[in-house]
Formats: structure tokens, C-alpha cells, sequence
């Protein structure tokens, strides 16, 4: 299983940090451009076991996912979890620790495993890795941007 942890900290605090982590419209605002996502049914607001179906297209064929939610303890973060996807497993912790100066770090957390078969000849774990490194670095800058606007 790899694994992989990308963090900032950001001048917020926790609660409006967790608050636009658990509003999917947010997440369109931060992810690269060039990933091509876009939801197939998303809630408003993240609860307990929601499920966020999605499709990228930035990496040739249209890939679909879903995933659940399946642990939420507001306003330190939550997981979600990879239902159907390309992927045999992807775990997403989304981190959220008060450092007591006013700043917050933010964590993405993932662990993952390639698929098999054929599309694993394609997926290595090397490309996920840094596809996941590029695209959780970029989602926390504009996070951070945007939080540290307000």
C-alpha cells in the first residue's frame, strides 16, 4: 500500500477551514484546471456517509469514481473512501489541526493501491504518486489563497 501526505498551514480558523473542505461546490474553486473533474451528483455539504460520483477526463479515457465519506468529526476532518474507481483501494484523510496561533495546518492523507491487470502497466504506483503530489499541492495553495482572503 503507498502512501502519501501533502500539508500547509494557513491563516484561518479550523472551523472555516473544515467548512469549505466539507462544501464539494469549493472543491471545483481549487482543483487544477487541467484534470478535467467535474461531479455526476454531489450533496451540498459533506455528512457521514455521503457519496461524491465524479469523472476526470485530463488523463485520456473518462475515469468515473465514487466515493463515500465514512468518518467525519467536525472541525478536525474527515475520509472519504473510493467505492468504484480505477483505483483497487484510495483512502483520503482530510486533516485539520489548530496550531493556537491562529493558523491551521491543513493535511491531505492518502493511501492507495494501483490497479492490476493491464491498467496497472499504465497507473504504476510512480504516476499516481506524482499526479496526487502535484494536484494535492496545487488544491491547498488555492485553498489557502481563498481562506486567506477572507
Amino acid at each position: 500500500m503507498a502512501e502519501l501526505e501533502t500539508s500547509l498551514t494557513m491563516n484561518c480558523s479550523p472551523e472555516a477551514a473544515f467548512e469549505f473542505l466539507i462544501r464539494p461546490e469549493n472543491l471545483l474553486k481549487i482543483i487544477p484546471p487541467d484534470l478535467g473533474f467535474s461531479f455526476l451528483e454531489v450533496p451540498e455539504e459533506l455528512e457521514l456517509g455521503s457519496r461524491i460520483e465524479f469523472q476526470v477526463t485530463g488523463y485520456g479515457p473518462v475515469q468515473r469514481f465514487l466515493h463515500e465519506v465514512i468518518s467525519l468529526d467536525p472541525p478536525t476532518g474527515f475520509t472519504e473512501h473510493q467505492v468504484t474507481g480505477p483505483l483497487k483501494r484510495f483512502v483520503h484523510e482530510h486533516i485539520v489541526e489548530a496550531n493556537g496561533n491562529g493558523e491551521v495546518l491543513v493535511i491531505d492523507r492518502v493511501e492507495f493501491e494501483p490497479p492490476g491487470g493491464m491498467a496497472g502497466f499504465l497507473l504504476t504506483e510512480k504516476r499516481i504518486r506524482e499526479s496526487l503530489e502535484k494536484g494535492l499541492s496545487h488544491r491547498l495553495n488555492e485553498m489557502k489563497e481563498l481562506l486567506e482572503q477572507e
